[in-house]
């Protein structure tokens, strides 16, 4: 959907100004403060209204500014050709669709906003953006909602950047820590277990010194014995029987006495003084090993969340590889666009051109206007490409150059002369004092307005 004529009267520095497209690119020359922003500016106010609208939008001086858009339609849509009036007061916009029988029973707001893309977007102002904005503003046009993806992946990196200091907080508690390898116990030795075990060795060493004690009195008994024996004549027999069940005891409890062996106090004595030795090693190679545990279970976790960092990555990297780019060759990488694999601020100004072209024709794919407000910066070859780009997809390109009248005559004329909010000449046909009655004419449809051909 192309202008088929625009009509503008006392809006920002235009007071009078009548333009009706013949070819694929409108070029509007002028001195500074002419006026030629104001002509651009006007069709994007017409088409958004009061969010569109300058604090002065009404010529110094008017009471009321209108704007005049027609449109050729859409058949593809099923909309027919339709006329754009936008009034403007000093209080509000108001915005008027003929016939009305092309918004379908929709405001006009409504109806304006599902067709419009970016109307004010600039090739070269995107162009000429950090490589940041120009990115995103490619993600969007893709489908791909660049503050979602970012925030997603700051979670995901706020979250490893945080496991990632506790790792290294846990590295450094191991870093350089000796496991003591002569200690194989993992708990404490109580003090008060060797004490019961010294007690017990004690109680034991006694009841052996105690059984020798009377081994020996044994010993004495049998020799006293022996004596009554030879003293007591009678008693023999049985005397000789107590003795020799005797002598097979003692020499039994002095058999097994001599396979039994005392316990060694001194050194339960020497472990229990070097006990707080062994403990605190104990509780050393335990700290060492719990420390390590944390660490090991910080790694684990530090790397699944680094897996989802990048599968976060992988998974926004995939959406813009299989995305429909504008452009066969471009590409998108964490921080840059890419045309041909080189950043796009490396390409020549015929690529960027190209790019910054087919970005703004897919960010507007209804109304085919692509505006460019600093046309003075674009050369002989850079202006042949633009030309051949919006006529091979059926665009309108509407450019404003800076240029005085000597250097207009100069050049043949091309386009249109602006002068102090008025056109001066439509290549050299319309004066300055006709301009008026043109746009009450064109408004009134009485006459065909004059056109910019060249």
């Amino acid at each position: 959907m192309r202008i088929l004529s625009l009509a503008i009267s006392n809006v920002m520095k235009i007071s009078a100004a009548t333009i009706i497209p013949k070819s694929e690119v409108i070029t509007i020359q002028g001195d500074n403060e002419s006026g030629k922003t104001s002509c651009l500016d006007s069709i994007v106010m017409a088409f958004s209204g009061d969010r569109a609208l300058p604090t002065m939008p009404i010529k110094k001086g008017a009471k009321k500014g209108e704007i005049v858009v027609k449109l050729d339609g859409d058949k593809s849509l099923g909309i027919p050709p339709f006329t754009i009036t936008r009034s403007i007061t000093d209080k509000k916009a108001y915005v008027k669709i003929e016939p009305e029988s092309v918004t379908s029973g929709e405001t006009p707001r409504s109806f304006l906003d599902k067709l419009i893309g970016s109307i004010s977007f600039d090739p070269l102002k995107f162009i000429n953006e950090e490589s940041k904005k120009q990115r995103k503003t490619l993600l969007t046009l893709i489908g791909i909602d660049p503050d979602e993806w970012d925030q997603k992946e700051k979670v995901a990196f706020d979250k490893r950047t945080e496991l990632g200091r506790d790792l290294k907080v846990a590295e450094a508690k191991v870093k350089d820590r000796v496991v003591y390898g002569n200690v194989d116990e993992t708990e404490e030795i109580k003090v008060g277990d060797l004490t019961n075990k010294l007690q017990k060795a004690i109680a034991s060493n006694q009841e052996l010194t105690n059984r020798a004690e009377a081994n020996e009195r044994l010993k004495h008994y049998a020799i006293a014995n022996k004596q009554t024996i030879e003293n007591l004549k009678a008693q023999i027999a049985e005397l000789e029987i107590t003795v020799t069940k005797q002598r097979e005891r003692y020499k039994t409890e002095k058999d097994d006495l001599a396979l039994t062996f005392p316990e060694d106090i001194d050194s339960i004595n020497t472990e229990i003084q070097s006990i707080e030795s062994k403990n605190s090693k104990i509780r050393h190679n335990n700290q060492v090993k719990s420390d390590m545990d944390i660490k090991d279970t910080l790694q684990a976790r530090y790397d699944v969340q680094d897996g989802d960092v990048e599968k976060i990555r992988a998974d926004r990297l995939k959406l813009i590889q299989e995305a429909a780019m504008p452009i066969p060759g471009l590409t998108i990488d964490d921080s840059d666009i890419l045309y041909n694999d080189i950043p796009l601020d490396q390409c020549s100004d015929g690529a960027k051109l190209m790019i910054g072209v087919a970005i703004s024709m897919a960010l507007n794919p209804t109304i085919k206007i692509i505006q460019i407000k600093d046309g003075s910066l674009l050369g002989p070859k850079n202006m042949e490409i633009l030309s051949k780009l919006v006529k091979d997809k059926g665009y309108q390109l509407w450019l404003e150059r800076v240029a005085d009248i000597d250097q207009y005559n100069a050049t043949g004329k091309v386009g249109i002369f602006i002068e102090s909010g008025d056109i001066q000449y439509i290549d050299g046909i319309v004066p300055k004092t006709e301009t008026t009655s043109i746009l009450k004419k064109m408004k009134d449809e009485k006459v065909n307005p004059v056109d910019d051909s060249w």
